[in-house]
């Protein structure tokens, strides 16, 4: 961060159009304001493109192909922008994963804090109990428990807790605890309600996503084979008439093709799956 300084005059220009990043940074737990990332943003940009460039620069002094040089000159500011938008969309990627880990827990971890309640223990010796073994969920709660330690009430320390959390479960949940805790309301009550919505809300995710395989997987059956198979033997007849061949570049390509596909298929089965432990 030290390095990206030099770019903070640009960055503080730059802010105002990309305040959103501010509640990706805080979901993150990045402790960065929108100026110094937007300027590590733009330091490692220039960074990686004029590594490329001199890359690209010592081909051409090698090869002496005025393509390659023209290549450099075209492409290095798609290059910089592409940076540019890998490194902003960053933290909103690691704050979704961060709430995909809170999500997976977060049934588990109310739950075993509904029986504390059930058996008389305070709120606050709840959260230190389910403090571990709940993943990104028990980090979550371990800073509640710090904050309320360092001289928070136990309210202030949930509120801040549910302003940096990217799950929306975990916020939802929490603002109903906080609501009960405000009126007076048993907790008892209030987590019982949250636990059997919870377990509902599992139940239809689950529904949904066997819904939406059934359309995934004619769609995989029909790119991934039928399409080729029908292909290839197209070309084989084709070039039977013509009297030509099917060349191994072809054959090769298709395969190059077919194996990102089943890697582009995989990723969207994987996030499209509901996080639930079992």
């Amino acid at each position: 961060m030290r390095k990206s300084r030099i770019f903070y005059k640009y960055a503080k220009k730059i802010a105002p159009y990309l305040q959103g990043i501010k509640v990706d940074l805080i979901h993150a737990k990045k402790r960065y304001s929108v100026e110094e990332y937007i300027a590590y943003a733009l330091y490692s940009a220039v960074k990686s493109s004029v590594m490329i460039f001199f890359t690209l620069f010592f081909m051409w002094f090698i090869l002496k192909d005025i393509i390659i040089l023209k290549i450099a000159f075209a492409s290095i500011p798609l290059f910089f922008l592409m940076m540019m938008y890998t490194i902003l969309a960053k933290p909103n990627i690691m704050a979704k994963r961060r709430a995909r880990q809170m999500d997976g827990e977060l049934p588990y971890a109310m739950r075993h804090l509904l029986v504390e309640i059930r058996s008389g223990i305070p709120i606050y010796e709840g959260l230190v109990n389910i403090s571990e073994g709940y993943g990104a969920v028990s980090q979550e709660f371990k800073e509640v428990v710090s904050q309320i330690n360092g001289g928070k009430s136990e309210i202030e320390a949930i509120e801040d807790s549910i302003l940096r959390s990217p799950s929306a479960s975990y916020r939802k949940s929490f603002w109903q605890i906080l609501n009960a805790m405000k009126t007076g309301t048993t907790l008892e009550i209030a987590l019982s309600n949250i636990v059997e919505n919870m377990l509902k809300e599992q139940l239809l995710s689950i529904k949904k996503y066997g819904q939406e395989l059934n359309p995934l997987t004619l769609m995989y059956m029909l790119f991934a084979v039928i399409v080729p198979s029908l292909g290839i033997t197209f070309l084989t007849i084709l070039t039977t008439f013509v009297g030509g061949r099917i060349s191994s570049t072809i054959l090769y390509s298709i395969l190059f093709v077919l194996f990102i596909f089943q890697i582009m298929f995989l990723n969207v089965i994987k996030t499209r799956r509901p996080v639930i432990q079992i």
